[in-house]
């Protein structure tokens, strides 16, 4: 994987893999119908709150690699760093939603235990292997 669709990856995937989980975690409690009618709404409301965080995110993890901590410390550390920027990623889109009033303080705790597993999973999926250009 070259750096720019790693820094491509870290920067947009995470608000479309916070809807997917979302969508995935909805399936109980909503019609089939209406998950796949509320899809697009709630990916452009993840976009919306999400963009910024994202970015944040992205600058990290790719200070990250920079600085060479993927090769001294490896994949499970990298991991951990982009689980825990995941849910802090998650609580500040929360954050600027319950600023907004678009969000009550409940939801915001749902919000970062997605970013936990949206920032687990972008970390596998970038720090699996080392890039000749970080």
């Amino acid at each position: 994987m070259s750096k720019n669709q790693r820094i491509i990856i870290e920067a947009f995937a995470p608000p479309f893999l916070a809807t997917v989980c979302l969508v995935v975690m909805s399936f109980r409690q909503e019609s089939l119908s209406d998950v796949f009618l509320g899809f697009l709404p709630c990916l452009l409301f993840a976009y919306a709150f999400g963009i910024f965080p994202a970015f944040l995110f992205m600058v990290a993890m790719e200070l990250w690699f920079y600085f060479g901590f993927r090769r001294r410390c490896g994949l499970l550390c990298t991991v951990g760093l982009s689980s825990v920027l995941g849910f802090g990623a998650g609580l500040l889109s929360a954050l600027l939603a319950i600023c907004l009033g678009l969000l009550t303080q409940p939801d915001s705790f749902w919000l970062a235990k997605i970013g936990l597993i949206v920032g687990l999973l972008i970390g596998f999926y970038v720090g699996r292997k080392e890039t000749s250009a970080a």
